[in-house]
């Protein structure tokens, strides 16, 4: 059965608001078990996620937090609480037995397939397949082996015949916004003409575009999006605190460069400087488990956070102007979540953190006073310079190379901004730009794709850090092989 999701800002591209590091692996993740528990209509007793051997989970289940993310989602708790990171043992303790698994799986279509069953104390058994898509979004597409299409933006139900006799009524509330209307724009050519025929920017069209789909006022969205705003800035504040930072591969750097920038001991130092710190701090927080918004991925969250919190610091730009900004970066976001994906395991860290950077260069357009071609023009030149860029996490964290990439894509938003302002004229454009960088992320090999058997992943000092990282496995979690 063919997906037939729709795409919010909200929804998809700025947001959602999670717990690090991973939108992919944690917030895919928690929605796919929240989902399930859903469907079950009773708490499990009993779980067990199989994970195919080719794919990104097989590698990245533990080391991107996805093993408590299922945790949390079959407790039934909200993507951001507390207890996350004991998840496991909480669930444990209430009774959950989970296992881990790793085989061939049947029917597999993406490197994020799970196959999960769920029992129940009364003896309900359900089996189900499910992907995380990307940037947080979701699919199940079997129950049972039934073919379903659940992404949390709709309620679902449905009477179906269960493989062990009877038939069972299967509900599941939406996790996500549901769609009220049609978009006003699919493109980036229709966000450019929706802004010339109403004579506005990039951001007011995203704002319009995003009050429409949802359904909610005008207001709605712009507190909606205050408040997301609100996250990437404590994030940051969480990134730059001694006390909060958890890391496994690296030392903290952010506060450092801040400093030295303060001091002067840089050789150039700036805005984008600055910009770039903070999106290291967003970094920091996330692999520390802290809770970040995802823009559009966690892998990428230190990118908008990062340029927009220095737009307002260092620039200035006052609070309709923030909100204009992001909304901005939203529109971007949603002609590539359309086009094209946000998962690494997909098309490699071009579709994640040089989306955010493309997203990012849009946001200062709009943000200066610049108009929407301006932003879609900036985007673009920004996701040119990122194409064919691998996904090769060192020790299958999202630490290396990922702290200095978000950094150096938020610095690069500021300098792709000022080439147009200052009149380069880019003759490729944005959507065939998104286009050109999906297909060169797909010609990318499994190894560069998330998997950790590739790129800076596998030479000496890559190999020497995950050796030093290794810790012990907590007994009845690891995989069952």
């Amino acid at each position: 059965m063919p997906g037939k999701s729709f795409f919010s800002v909200f929804n998809d591209v700025i947001g959602p608001v999670m717990r690090g590091p991973s939108s992919s692996h944690t917030a895919g993740s928690h929605h796919i078990a929240a989902t399930c528990r859903m469907l079950l209509g009773e708490k499990p007793v009993r779980a067990v996620f199989a994970f195919d051997r080719g794919g990104s989970y097989v590698q990245t289940y533990r080391t991107q937090n996805a093993d408590r993310a299922f945790a949390s989602g079959l407790l039934g708790w909200t993507l951001t609480d507390d207890r996350f990171d004991r998840a496991l043992e909480i669930a444990r303790d209430e009774g959950i037995r989970i296992e881990f698994k790793a085989h061939r799986l049947a029917g597999a279509d993406h490197p994020n397939m799970v196959r999960i069953g769920l029992s129940a104390a009364s003896g309900r058994h359900l089996e189900f397949l499910a992907k995380s898509t990307g940037g947080g979004s979701f699919a199940i597409v079997e129950i049972e082996g039934k073919a379903v299409w659940i992404d949390g933006k709709s309620t679902f139900c449905r009477n179906l015949r269960l493989s062990a006799g009877g038939i069972a009524r299967l509900k599941a509330s939406p996790v996500y916004f549901p769609q009220a209307a049609e978009p006003l724009f699919r493109s980036a050519a229709d966000l450019a003409a929706l802004a010339g025929r109403r004579k506005i920017s990039a951001g007011p069209a995203g704002r319009l575009n995003e009050s429409r789909v949802l359904g909610l006022s005008v207001d709605g969205v712009v507190g909606e999006m205050l408040r997301r705003f609100q996250i990437m800035k404590q994030s940051i504040q969480a990134g730059l605190d001694p006390l909060e930072i958890r890391l496994k591969l690296l030392r903290p750097a952010a506060g450092k460069i801040l400093a030295a920038e303060k001091g002067k001991a840089l050789a150039i130092g700036g805005v984008p400087v600055r910009a770039a710190a903070r999106a290291m701090a967003v970094m920091q927080a996330s692999n520390s488990g802290a809770v970040v918004c995802a823009a559009p991925t966690g892998g990428s969250s230190g990118v908008l956070a990062g340029v927009v919190a220095t737009l307002e610091q260092d620039l200035k730009i006052r609070r309709e102007g923030i909100v204009r900004a992001l909304f901005a970066a939203g529109a971007v976001g949603l002609v590539f979540a359309r086009r094209a994906t946000f998962a690494a395991e997909i098309a490699g860290c071009q579709v994640e953190i040089g989306a955010a950077g493309a997203m990012a260069a849009a946001a200062v357009i709009e943000a200066v006073g610049g108009t929407a071609v301006q932003a879609c023009n900036a985007a673009a030149i920004s996701l040119q310079n990122t194409m064919g860029s691998v996904c090769d996490l060192v020790a299958g964290r999202c630490e290396i190379p990922c702290f200095t990439r978000n950094a150096a894509a938020a610095a690069s938003a500021f300098l792709c901004a000022d080439l147009i302002l200052g009149g380069y004229e880019n003759p490729v454009s944005l959507d065939d730009s998104i286009d050109a960088s999906l297909a060169s992320g797909r010609m990318l090999p499994p190894e560069l794709r998330v998997t950790s058997r590739g790129g800076l992943a596998v030479t000496p000092s890559a190999r020497a850090l995950d050796r030093k990282m290794r810790t012990p496995e907590i007994d009845g979690f690891r995989i069952k092989r």
